[in-house]
């Protein structure tokens, strides 16, 4: 077997203990938000491949997006007939640019959100009054 077989014989897990570390969903999400929620942790739309190019999707599509007027926060949002309930709110942010020419304007607010195990981008666009997707990092 070759000078590791020791190594190769070890079993890594203990008499007793249970081989899923989380048992479910629900016990996955605290873990997850505390990663996302770290500074040394890297937005995915930060990333680069080796080729220099965006490591994550980038869409520009419109959605459908359920408001939560009570927390002031999306609840779901529907893409090719698909419903994504959003699990947590990873960040807000907003953008306003060129405010100065209407031709050029930006007037955007920003949610990245955790939804079906992945992370994504919505943004709502205050001059055409529109909810769009941006960005996915799954």
């Amino acid at each position: 077997m070759g000078r590791n077989t020791a190594v190769k014989r070890y079993s890594a897990s203990y008499a007793g203990q249970p081989v899923e570390l989380f048992d479910s969903k629900r016990g996955r999400l605290p873990v997850i938000l505390e990663m996302l929620a770290s500074p040394w942790l890297m937005r995915a739309s930060d990333l680069r491949r080796g080729d220099g190019s965006c490591a994550t999707k980038l869409a520009e599509e419109s959605v459908e997006v359920a408001w939560d007027a009570e927390r002031q926060y999306p609840s779901f949002f529907i893409r090719a007939g698909r419903i994504y309930q959003i699990d947590a709110i990873v960040q807000i942010w907003a953008a306003e640019r060129a405010w100065w020419d209407p031709r050029r304007k930006v007037s955007r607010r920003f949610w990245r959100v955790l939804a079906r195990g992945g992370v994504y981008d919505l943004a709502y666009d205050r001059d055409r009054k529109v909810w769009l997707l941006i960005g996915i990092q799954d």
